[in-house]
């Protein structure tokens, strides 16, 4: 019979190796895969992805105990939450442990926030530089904002801080604005802010004839917080969106990449509502301007067409006589001309009577006949040539005096 080893003693030869290796804690980078807080301890699963076809090719389980978590809170502060998430890199301090029953688990001491946000702005860097070899930084910026801005599509959440802040700027405007706001509930951090935000423009895309612009509200937050916004997709969507997109996800300092592709960035959703409200200002301003030249020209013309009128007055006042003496003149040389206009018509129709009255008398046939003329008739018909003559017939004829009825052979 081979020589064997029981379950527990190969687990026990494991652990003393792996203690005599690993005496001190040592440094690891990896992902987060999945996180889960108990009793106030954090259970971590852990991967690492190979670079090229993003396989997993190690995983192992991590503990953070309380103590532990403890010195990270009071480390790190409010910046804990954001590096312990799913999806992020990290650079953790472990002590390596084997139990014979349990198996092997990494043992959390410290963190470094350092080497996340510098993954992170490795990966920013290169989503930057992906989006502007494509041309697709500056199509959003090339976008018009209308003349006035009423109608509004809001990337937000709901209870969102912001967004919050963001509307009742806006509805308390000094100037009394009206504006229509249509929120899209998206998450605004975690692995579901990419799908949301995408899905979000995807529906504003299908009606962006509803809205003048778009705009993308976070109440502020850490730099590992706007990560979600550092997202090639993203910013993608943002470029293409047919509507200026506005953002203001609250930070003074670094720009997201969702920053760089829209249309204009601002620091505060508060920052973002008086942006609106002065744009919609300065276009009212423009309207008061041009209103005020308008009346001051109507004004202007009023006042030199009553000063015209007050001159014509004056004139008529110191020229009455030559007025209506030049009218009396011309009104008697037009009664000349009307008279003299009239009797040479009425003499000119005369004359045409009279040329007329002549024509009737001489083509009389009774003047006719007296000039030694004739009328030859036959069955009351006028003969006017002898192939019209019926022999058989009376033949009348009709001389200045009488008729006479005669036959023909």
């Amino acid at each position: 019979m081979p020589a064997s080893y029981s379950l527990f003693e190969l687990n026990e030869y494991i652990r003393r190796v792996l203690a005599l290796n690993f005496t001190e804690p040592i440094w690891v980078s990896c992902e987060i895969a999945q996180v889960k807080e108990v009793r106030g301890n954090v259970y971590l699963d852990l991967v690492h992805h190979d670079e090229k076809t993003q396989d997993i090719t190690a995983q192992i389980s991590a503990n953070i105990w309380f103590k532990s978590l403890l010195f990270l809170k009071n480390k790190l502060g409010d910046l804990l939450p954001s590096l312990l998430k799913e999806g992020t890199h990290v650079l953790i301090k472990v002590q390596v442990e084997f139990n014979e029953r349990y198996g092997l688990k990494l043992i959390v001491e410290d963190l470094d926030p350092a080497f996340t946000i510098g993954q992170m702005e490795m990966n920013r860097q290169k989503i930057i530089q992906k989006l502007s070899d494509e041309g697709l930084i500056d199509i959003n910026k090339s976008r018009k904002l209308p003349t006035v801005i009423s109608r509004i599509a809001v990337i937000s959440s709901a209870g969102a801080a912001g967004y919050v802040d963001l509307e009742n700027h806006l509805a308390t405007n000094s100037y009394g604005y009206a504006f229509d706001i249509s929120l899209f509930q998206v998450a605004l951090q975690g692995q579901n802010t990419e799908r949301d935000v995408c899905n979000a423009f995807d529906l504003i895309q299908q009606r962006h004839g509803l809205y003048d612009c778009v705009l993308i509200i976070r109440g502020g937050g850490s730099k590992l917080d706007l990560s979600g916004f550092d997202s090639y997709n993203i910013g993608s969507k943002i470029s293409q969106c047919l509507l200026p997109v506005i953002t203001g996800i609250g930070h003074d300092v670094d720009n997201t990449v969702a920053d760089i592709c829209a249309y204009r960035f601002l620091k505060t959703p508060t920052a973002v509502a008086d942006y609106i409200v002065e744009h919609n200002f300065i276009f009212e301003t423009r309207v008061m301007e041009v209103t005020y030249w308008i009346v001051q020209m109507c004004r202007q013309i009023l006042q030199n067409n009553d000063l015209q009128l007050n001159q014509m007055i004056q004139m008529l006042k110191l020229l009455p006589s030559d007025i209506l003496k030049r009218n009396t003149t011309t009104i008697g040389y037009l009664n000349q001309n009307i008279f003299f206009s009239v009797k040479n018509i009425i003499k000119h129709h005369k004359e045409k009577l009279s040329y007329a009255d002549n024509n009737i008398t001489i083509l009389n046939p009774k003047n006719i006949l007296k000039r030694g003329y004739s009328i030859v008739r036959q069955d009351g018909n006028i003969i006017k040539k002898s192939s019209d003559l019926d022999y058989n017939l009376m033949l009348g004829i009709e001389f200045f005096d009488k008729e006479i009825k005669i036959n023909i052979r």
